[in-house]
């Protein structure tokens, strides 16, 4: 005999587990798809959160270098701000919103570190990227004219046997070389060819006239006309370095002398003065520890032109010497750790008048060693009397490492037409080849032809947070 009732109860309850079984699966494929559709979202929402943080550093990175080397202030909402923008960047159909904060520092030199936070609906990302000013000291000669008015016109760059002047490292001007003979420029050579304030296409540089040249000589690394202007703003240039004197560093007023120690030191002679002009400290041929900044800055007395110093001695560790009028150099300045002999030197220094930089001939010696990163920012760098005779040119040589940066090329020697020297030095000029990357303390980054200021990104945009619904990983 067969139980009906007993089979009927057996198939609902086999019918029940089934339609349980079905509808688990289904809430689990359903939950499985909300899941994926939500993950897929929160994917989708990440990467627009990432590309809003990402517009958020290229417009602060814009607004830093069209600053030109003005510092732009540190401030926990630098984008947006009232005076700004509102921070809105649109990705497809729709729009996010990104918050900006940048912090400064001048060490090693002028750079930023600059922080976006980009929100897409319920997601951020937050992105660093870190930006460091490139330094005019990168050329190993820059120049705005070859043409100097003290001398009615231009100075050469000479070659002959005897006398061949030797460059090493990257050379600019955004004037138009003049070339006496053979002189060789080992290293990339860039001209702008600005003469007269005008722009000349297709100039070549200005080869003295029934003398020898032969370009594949003088120009082994290449020579590019036309190039674009690179622009140094003296005033602004000199008031950056002030500006970071005033902080850590030493600031003296009216004429001054630094002499520079093998043991790191500085010996000092000049005053301090407060912001009214009273005397706070007087050093008088004072050996000091340098500033913790590295940076000395020697300023003029109210209503004087004064700001002058005289520099020698031996380079031990990294400084910077910079006066509002001239830089004298009176003896021999060298690095205590040669980075020609020992590659892992750390010693640099950078000397940057808004004026002239001028070797006293009576003063220096034959053999002149000069180390550094010279700036003139609106005058030469030049010898005082460059027609006393030092030497021939064998014996009068002046070993000028580091960088030589001048608004105009200045005088520091004299020739015959035979190419004997007569007076002043045979400048053998060599770059210091870490200044392709390294620049001594203070320095701002220079500017470019559109006035915008040069920075080197160091990093990569860099994700250092992600939140998802206010939950961050």
């Amino acid at each position: 005999m067969i139980n009906l009732r007993q089979n009927n109860g057996f198939a609902l309850t086999f019918s029940l587990i089934f339609l349980f079984l079905i509808v688990s699966f289904m809430s689990v494929y359903i939950l499985s798809v909300a899941s994926g559709i939500s993950q897929a979202s929160s994917t989708a929402n990440l990467k627009k959160a990432y590309y809003v943080a990402d517009a958020g550093l290229v417009d602060a990175y814009e607004r830093i270098t069209q600053s030109g080397i003005t510092i732009v202030p540190t401030n926990n909402t630098y984008i947006p701000s009232a005076a700004t923008d509102n921070g809105v960047y649109s990705v497809g159909s729709g729009t996010g919103q990104y918050t900006v904060s940048v912090v400064y520092s001048n060490i090693p030199r002028s750079n930023y570190t600059i922080t976006s936070t980009g929100t897409y609906g319920n997601t951020s990302r937050t992105l660093q990227l870190k930006i460091i000013g490139a330094s005019i000291s990168k050329f190993a000669y820059w120049s705005q004219t070859e043409l100097n008015p003290a001398f009615g016109g231009p100075l050469w760059w000479v070659g002959e046997p005897g006398l061949e002047m030797l460059t090493t490292g990257p050379v600019q001007t955004n004037g138009q070389l003049n070339i006496f003979g053979n002189p060789i420029f080992n290293g990339a050579v860039t001209e702008a060819d600005i003469i007269n304030g005008v722009q000349v296409p297709n100039a070549t540089p200005n080869y003295y006239p029934g003398v020898s040249s032969t370009p594949s000589i003088i120009f082994p690394s290449g020579l590019k006309d036309d190039a674009p202007a690179i622009n140094l703003p003296a005033s602004a240039t000199i008031g950056a370095i002030k500006t970071i004197a005033a902080g850590q560093g030493l600031v003296l007023t009216g004429a001054s002398t630094v002499i520079f120690n093998p043991t790191g030191t500085v010996t000092v002679t000049g005053t301090v003065k407060n912001s009214s002009g009273v005397i706070t400290t007087t050093y008088n041929n004072t050996t000091i520890t340098p500033p913790a900044n590295g940076i000395i800055y020697v300023q003029s007395n109210s209503g004087q032109q004064d700001g002058n110093v005289t520099v020698q001695g031996t380079v031990n560790g990294q400084l910077t010497v910079a006066a509002d009028q001239n830089i004298n150099i009176s003896g021999s300045v060298a690095y205590n750790s040669d980075p020609r002999t020992h590659p892992s030197s750390t010693d640099l220094l950078g000397l940057v008048a808004n004026q002239n930089i001028t070797v006293i001939a009576a003063s220096a010696p034959a053999k002149l060693e000069l180390a550094a990163v010279m700036v003139a920012l609106q005058g030469s760098f030049q010898v005082d009397q460059w027609w006393a005779y030092k030497g021939d040119a064998n014996t009068a040589v002046m070993d000028q490492f580091g960088s030589l940066i001048n608004y105009v090329c200045g005088a520091t020697g004299e020739m015959d037409w035979s190419g004997n020297l007569l007076g002043g030095w045979n400048q053998i000029q060599s770059y210091d080849n870490r200044l392709a990357t390294l620049a001594p303390p203070g320095f701002p980054p220079f500017v470019n032809n559109v006035g915008y200021a040069v920075y080197n990104k160091y990093n990569n945009p860099q994700a250092i947070s992600e939140c998802v619904s206010g939950v961050c990983g």
